[in-house]
């Protein structure tokens, strides 16, 4: 019998045991990382299903940043949208019409407070987070207003706020300070004062009704448009002493101002006896002729009167609404003579600081896209707004009828700017259609189509009457929801501006731009009330004296508009703060189920990812411990055997 190492092949032994040292290695490796392996490579079976979940892992995580970075800005937004809601309800409270305070301290106040307003409203909208500005829409590089002496003074040679209300002012009170109207008496017609328009043009006070209380005075009503040098209305005094008008009775007259809102002057009657020489109150003379000269002179105090306080402030909000451009709107001043102008003509950005420059519509859904909508009985029109702007609002490129009967719908587009003029005849029948293209500042067109229905009109369509005008009243309505969609439609979404993904198949929109009506009317209404001041309060240590009354009358008329401006009724409108509130609201919400979401799924995913990449350790110690045994009985045997020889076996 031959006893030697042969009968035990010790490499083999040898290779057993350096794999099982590896092992051995390997599982304190893992007992102290608690991973299975150190490299990919280690993975094996499991490593497609580890890269996967790092993938998804990684993309949760990349959601999770644009979360915490959006919540970021949201709250930005609320703390700014909080305040912009709190100083709207301070400014609305600090001037109200009768409210003077002590010693007029409210008028004396009102337009410092203001200032300081407006100056925190610009720093609020100029505000940014790590350098990026938040309320400029996409435009997120530069601050989107300039500084707010640069608003109210100019700077470089631009005009601010300040010098376009000193031209409107201008424009709006004329040379005489009547505004922009005149009186007159034709020595032909003693007995009849008429009252005029200076001209066609958008300043000063527009005609708008006229009514007396007094059987004896014959009056006739404006005609819509102003007439060159015409006459708007006349008052025709009767003769005394039957037919003449009596102490007491009135004559008013209305008017609607430079911006939009109405007022009126009322004229009263009063014999020798019992006059008590007030502005508007008018002396009834021994004949026609002394009543009418009696009226038209009163008539001129009280029209200056208005123009000092009324349509003074009027001028004021009008020049904010000009400087101050909405979306879709170009900045407007006043074009020559202020004085004796006649238009309106386009700001440039060499001669006028611009408000705003972030990132806005061309066209605005408020408006109409700078489109104005006339019915005159059986003719709609539809025109461009005065001055154009290349830049802002709808053209009106093609205007077409087509009409199965003679007269039944005839179109005219002409002029410039351009005038689309629907006529509706007496033979209009169904189906009759009327096709206009709108071209906004891009080029991009837009065609809108009415059809003549019988019956109940859906989109697209118009009812048509049981004449002529009633159907053009119809086509009138018909025509101005169809182009305010078209505009709506143009003008998109500001919060859509800016978005970000906060999963694979949402995003959430909070883009913000300073020029949306919330903020606007804000701006608008602090610099026209920082503005308007009124010396006499300053001046003046009598309570009752003269030119006290002008300047409370100017702050009533100023604390109106602020009033109207900043009404509770605007919280409905679109881009109102409490609009963008609600939407932002739900931008918030979007993040949190979102984030919610992605904690669920990450959550599994680092289960299956711990699953696949850990190990547990007592398990890995059970395994060490019986690798360990295998090890030293390989060591032992091994050793036995590597030493065995015949000599040693006996």
């Amino acid at each position: 019998m031959i006893v030697n190492k042969s009968m035990f092949p010790l490499q083999t032994g040898f290779g057993v045991i350096s794999k099982m040292q590896d092992k051995f290695a390997n599982l304190q490796m893992q007992l102290g990382t608690g991973v299975k392996a150190q490299t990919l490579s280690e993975m094996g079976r499991d490593l497609p299903v580890s890269l996967s979940v790092r993938s998804r892992l990684s993309t949760i995580g990349g959601y999770n940043a644009n979360i915490e970075q959006v919540a970021l800005r949201l709250t930005f937004f609320d703390n700014a949208l909080t305040r912009f809601d709190k100083m709207e309800g301070e400014a609305r409270n600090s001037a109200m019409q009768g409210q003077y305070g002590t010693g007029n301290i409210n008028m004396a106040t009102i337009p410092d407070l203001s200032k300081a307003r407006f100056d925190e409203i610009v720093t609020m909208l100029n505000s940014d987070i790590a350098g990026r500005y938040l309320f400029g829409g996409s435009v997120t590089d530069k601050a989107p207003l300039p500084t707010s002496n640069d608003l109210m003074n100019g700077v470089g040679g631009r005009a601010g706020y300040q010098t376009l209300v000193t031209e409107r002012k201008a424009a709006d009170a004329g040379v005489d300070g009547l505004g922009r109207v005149r009186t007159d008496i034709d020595a032909l017609t003693p007995n009849v004062v008429t009252l005029a328009e200076d001209g066609v043009h958008p300043f000063g006070f527009k005609l708008s009704t006229v009514s007396t209380t007094s059987g004896n005075v014959q009056v006739t009503q404006p005609q819509p448009g102003a007439l060159p040098l015409g006459d708007q209305v006349s008052f025709t005094f009767g003769p005394a002493p039957d037919d003449q008008i009596r102490p007491g009775q009135t004559i008013t007259l209305g008017f609607t101002l430079p911006d939009g809102t109405e007022t009126q002057i009322t004229l009263r009657a009063a014999d020798a006896a019992n006059a008590t020489g007030a502005v508007d109150e008018f002396v009834i003379g021994d004949t026609e002729a002394d009543t009418a000269l009696a009226f038209q002179a009163a008539l001129n105090n009280t029209l200056s009167a208005s123009a000092d306080t009324e349509l003074a402030a009027a001028s004021t909000f009008a020049a904010a609404q000009n400087f101050f451009n909405g979306p879709g709107e170009p900045v407007l001043r006043v074009s020559g003579d202020p004085a004796t102008s006649t238009s309106l003509r386009l700001a440039t950005k060499t001669d006028t600081v611009m408000w705003y420059g972030g990132e806005s519509p061309a066209v605005s859904a408020t408006g109409i896209g700078r489109l104005g909508i006339a019915n005159s009985g059986d003719t709609v029109s539809l025109s461009e707004n005065a001055p154009v702007s290349p830049a802002h609002g709808f053209r009106i490129t093609n205007g077409t009828s087509t009409s199965a009967n003679p007269g039944g719908i005839v179109s005219n587009l002409a002029g410039d700017p351009a005038k689309l003029s629907v006529q509706f005849g007496a033979n209009i029948a169904a189906g009759d259609k009327v096709t206009l293209t709108l071209t906004d500042p891009s080029g991009k067109q837009r065609d809108v189509t009415l059809t003549a229905v019988s019956g109940k009109a859906v989109a697209g369509e118009f009812s048509l009457g049981a004449n002529a005008e009633e159907s053009a009243a119809n086509f009138e309505a018909a025509l101005n929801r169809s182009v305010t969609q078209a505009a709506a439609d143009a003008e998109g979404n500001p919060r859509q501006s800016v978005n970000a993904a906060i999963e694979d198949s949402g995003r959430v929109n909070y883009g913000m731009q300073a020029n949306e009506s919330g903020y606007l009317r804000l701006i608008r209404t602090m610099a026209a009330m920082s503005v308007e001041t009124y010396p006499e309060v300053r001046n003046s240590t009598d309570p009752d004296a003269a030119g006290l009354k002008p300047a409370k009358l100017r702050f009533d008329a100023m604390a109106r508009r602020q009033q109207l401006e900043l009404s509770e009724a605007h919280n409905v409108e679109r881009g109102s703060i409490e609009i963008v509130t609600m939407e932002l609201g739900v931008a918030h919400a979007s993040l949190q189920a979102a984030s919610q979401r992605h904690t669920n799924y990450k959550t599994q995913l680092d289960n299956l990812l711990s699953d696949v990449e850990t190990v547990s350790k007592e398990d890995v110690a059970m395994e060490i411990m019986a690798l360990q045994t295998r090890l030293t009985a390989s060591y032992q045997v091994t050793s036995m055997v590597s030493k065995l020889s015949l000599v040693n076996f006996i």
